[in-house]
C-alpha cells in the first residue's frame, strides 16, 4: 500500500517515505520505487518526442528519425521492465519465503512454551528475531521466558532432565541388548549434557558397561582393547578388586609381548602367576608348560640336572607327557648320581601329579635324597651347596655326624610337632612363597603364593602355621595364619616379625613395638586376639622361642654389644642371658625335651650350628652352617622329634 508520499513496509508494518529504497527499519527493500521511476522515465521520453515533432525536418541516421528513436526506447523500455519485473517478482518471493519463516519460528515456540519446554522456546523465539527484528510479540515473549527462567530453583531444565530420562532408559536398554559400546556412547553423550543428572547412577552404569565390554574383547582375544576398557573402568570406580583383577591379567599378559622369548626365568614368574590366578586364561597353560620345557632343556644342555628336574616336573604338573616323563626321569637320577658318587639304581618317575589351584600349586616332590622317619630328632637349617649353587635343607642328629640333605631350593625350614610336615620358604624363582615338604611321601605342596612369606614355625597342632610378610600394600610386616593343606588365604593376625607359636597353640610372640611404634621388645599376644603384652624391653630384642612347655622364651639380643641368647618368662619378669660371648650366638630353638637349644655362632671363626643345655654351660658343634649368610638374621632352625 502507498499514496505520493510515505508506504507500509509489508515485512514489519512500519511507515516510511516511499521514496526511501527499502525500511529504515528491517532494510526490506521498497517494490514500488522501480516501478516509479519507469513510469517517470516513460514521461520524459514522450516529451522529448513531442519537441523532436515540433523541429524542423532535416535528413538524419535512421537511429536519429523519430522511428528508429521510438524503436530504440521501445526496445529499452522493454529490458528494463523485464528486468524490473523480474526484480520485483523475487523480491515478493523472498519476502514471502521470510514472512513465512518468521511465522514459523514463533509458533513452535509457542508450541514448546505450552509443553513447558523453555528453553526450546528460547531459541525458537531468537530464530524468529533474527528473521524480523522488528517483532515485537517475540521480543517481549522472550524477555519473559528468560526471566522466568533466571528466578528456577535450579540449573536444569525440565527439557534436559526429560532428555536425560530418555537418554538413560535408551542406555539401559542398549545394555540389555549387550550392546556395551553402544550403552557407553549414549550414557557419555548424557554426561557431557546434563553432568548433574544422577551422577553415582551414571559412573555404575558406565563402570558395568566398561566391565563387561573388556571381559568381552578377552574372549576375542582383543586384549589391547580390553585393556583400555577396563582403564575407564577404573576410572569410574578406582581400586575396584573384580577390575584390578582383570586389568593386571591382562596387562601382564601383554607384558610377554616385548619379553625376551629366552628369558625363561622371568617369563615363568609372569605365566605362573597368570595360570594361578586363571588356568583357563587364553594361551597360559600351553606356554607356562614350554616355558618349563624349554627352561629344563635349557639346563640340562648345561649339565644342571638338579635346576633341570623341578622345571620338567613343574611342566609335568600342567600336562603329562610321556616323553617328558622320561626326561624328568633322567635328570633326577644324574642329580642324585652327582650327589652320591656310589653307584645307585636308575629310578623311575613316580609322583602324584596335581594340577594347580588359585590358592595352592601341588607339585611332585623336589629333589631327595633321604627319607627321615617321623620321631627321629633332627635339627633341620639350610645351607648354599658351592657345587650346584642351590640351596639345601639338611637335617642333622645331636652328636652324629652325618648329614641328609632333605631337598634343594628351599630355606628356612621348620617341622611340624608330628615330624612329617616340613614348611619353608622356596627359593625357584618361579614358584616362590611357602612349601610344605611331605617327609613320608616326597609330595611337595605351594602353600602360599607370595615372594614376601617368610620365617614360618608351627605350633601344637600339625593342619595351621604361622609366618610374617610384607605381602600387603602398604608393606608393613605382619604375621599371619596359614594352613597347610594350602587351602584358604592366609589369614592376617597382627602387626610384627620373627614369631613364634607356642606349643599349647595359645600364644604368639614376636618382636614388636606398640601401636605408636613405641617402646620395642619381644611382645605376647593371644592367638586368637587381645592385648599384647611386653615381655622384653630392649629395642634388638627378636627371634623369639617357645619352650616346649610354653612358659619360656629364648630370643637373640644385643644387649652387650654382639648377639647373645636371653631366656625370660613367657608371662614377663626378668630377662637374663643363657649365652654371653664376644662372638655372635643367634636364632635359638629347643630341643622337643627342653632339655637343650641349638643356635647359629661364629665362635670359632666361621658359622656353625650348636648345642648347649638350657640351663647353660659349653656349647658344642653340631654342623657346619657354611659362609654364605648375608641375611642370617633372616634364617632359622628347627628341631623335630
Amino acid at each position: 500500500m502507498t499514496n505520493q508520499e510515505t508506504i507500509i513496509c509489508e515485512n514489519c508494518g512500519e511507515a516510511y517515505p516511499a521514496l526511501d529504497s527499502q525500511c529504515p527499519v528491517c532494510s526490506e527493500a521498497n517494490p514500488y520505487t522501480i516501478a516509479e521511476f519507469l513510469g517517470e522515465a516513460l514521461d520524459e521520453d514522450f516529451e522529448d518526442f513531442e519537441e523532436f515533432e515540433e523541429e524542423e525536418f532535416r535528413p538524419r541516421p535512421w537511429w536519429r528519425s523519430p522511428l528508429g528513436c521510438i524503436s530504440i526506447i521501445l526496445f529499452l523500455t522493454f529490458i528494463i521492465g523485464g528486468i524490473a519485473l523480474g526484480g520485483y517478482e523475487g523480491l515478493k518471493e523472498r519476502t514471502s519465503t521470510r514472512r513465512a519463516e518468521v511465522s514459523r519460528h514463533y509458533r513452535q515456540a509457542l508450541e514448546h512454551i505450552e509443553k513447558n519446554e523453555i528453553d526450546l522456546a528460547i531459541a525458537e523465539l531468537g530464530q524468529t528475531l533474527t528473521l524480523n527484528p522488528a517483532h515485537t510479540e517475540a521480543r517481549d515473549l522472550l524477555r519473559q521466558l528468560k526471566s522466568t527462567r533466571a528466578e528456577a530453583p535450579t540449573p536444569t531444565s525440565e527439557t534436559r532432565q526429560n532428555l536425560a530420562e530418555e537418554m538413560f532408559s535408551e542406555a539401559k536398554a542398549l545394555a540389555l541388548q549387550g550392546d556395551w559400546e553402544g550403552a557407553i556412547k549414549e550414557l557419555i553423550q548424557l554426561r557431557d549434557i546434563d553432568s548433574g543428572y544422577k551422577p553415582q547412577l551414571v559412573a555404575e552404569n558406565l563402570y558395568s558397561a566398561y566391565y563387561e565390554l573388556g571381559l568381552r574383547l578377552m574372549t576375542e582375544n582383543k586384549l589391547a582393547d580390553a585393556l583400555n576398557a577396563f582403564d575407564s573402568a577404573l576410572v569410574e570406580r578406582p581400586n575396584d578388586p573384580l577390575v584390578t583383577q582383570e586389568w593386571e591379567k591382562v596387562s601382564l599378559y601383554l607384558s610377554l609381548e616385548t619379553a625376551d622369548p629366552n628369558d625363561y626365568e622371568n617369563n615363568i614368574v609372569i605365566l605362573n602367576h597368570l595360570y594361578e590366578s586363571d588356568p583357563e586364561f587364553t594361551d597360559v597353560k600351553d606356554r607356562l608348560f614350554k616355558a618349563y620345557k624349554s627352561y629344563g632343556d635349557q639346563l640340562a644342555g648345561k649339565d644342571k640336572w638338579c635346576q633341570a628336574y623341578p622345571r620338567y616336573q613343574e611342566a609335568l604338573a600342567i600336562s603329562f607327557n610321556a616323553e617328558l616323563e622320561n626326561l624328568a626321569s633322567d635328570a633326577q637320577f644324574r642329580c642324585e648320581s652327582a650327589r652320591q658318587p656310589t653307584s645307585m639304581p636308575k629310578p623311575t618317575a613316580a609322583a602324584v601329579v596335581v594340577l594347580p589351584t588359585k590358592t595352592a600349586t601341588q607339585t611332585t616332590a623336589l629333589t631327595k635324597t633321604t627319607v627321615i622317619t617321623a620321631s627321629s630328632g633332627n635339627i633341620y637349617f639350610s645351607r648354599l651347596n658351592k657345587q650346584n649353587k642351590l640351596w639345601e635343607i639338611i637335617a642333622v642328629a645331636p652328636g652324629a655326624s652325618k648329614e641328609e640333605v632333605i631337598l634343594s631350593n628351599g630355606t628356612q625350614p621348620a617341622i611340624s610337632p608330628n615330624g612329617v610336615l616340613l614348611v619353608y620358604r622356596s627359593e625357584i624363582l618361579d614358584s616362590r612363597g611357602l612349601h610344605i615338604f611331605n617327609l613320608n611321601t616326597g609330595q611337595d605342596l605351594r602353600v602360599t603364593p607370595f615372594t614376601e612369606d617368610i620365617l614360618p614355625n608351627w605350633g601344637g597342632g600339625n593342619k595351621e602355621f604361622i609366618f610374617v610378610s610384607q605381602r600387603s600394600g602398604d608393606r608393613r610386616w605382619q604375621i599371619y595364619l596359614g594352613f597347610a593343606d594350602g587351602k584358604g588365604d592366609a589369614v592376617t593376625l597382627h602387626d610384627g616379625r620373627t614369631p613364634d607359636l607356642s606349643p599349647n597353640d595359645n600364644i604368639i610372640a614376636y618382636q614388636g613395638s606398640d601401636p605408636q611404634g613405641n617402646n620395642p621388645g619381644i611382645y605376647t599376644i593371644p592367638k586368637g586376639g587381645g592385648d599384647a603384652i611386653r615381655v622384653t624391653e630392649h629395642e634388638s630384642d627378636r627371634s623369639p622361642a617357645f619352650s616346649p612347655h610354653s612358659d619360656k622364651i629364648a630370643f637373640m639380643t644385643t644387649r652387650n654389644g654382639n648377639w647373645d641368647i636371653w631366656l625370660v618368662a613367657a608371662d614377663g619378669g626378668k630377662a637374663a642371658p643363657l649365652i654371653a660371648s664376644s662372638a655372635n650366638d643367634g636364632l635359638p630353638v629347643w630341643s622337643p625335651d627342653g632339655s637343650q637349644l641349638a643356635f647359629v655362632s661364629d665362635r670359632d671363626g666361621s658359622w656353625g650350628v650348636y648345642i648347649v643345655s638350657s640351663g647353660g654351660g659349653n656349647p658344642q658343634k653340631a654342623a657346619d652352617w657354611g659362609g654364605d649368610h648375608p641375611d642370617w638374621l633372616l634364617e632359622q632352625l628347627s628341631w623335630g622329634r
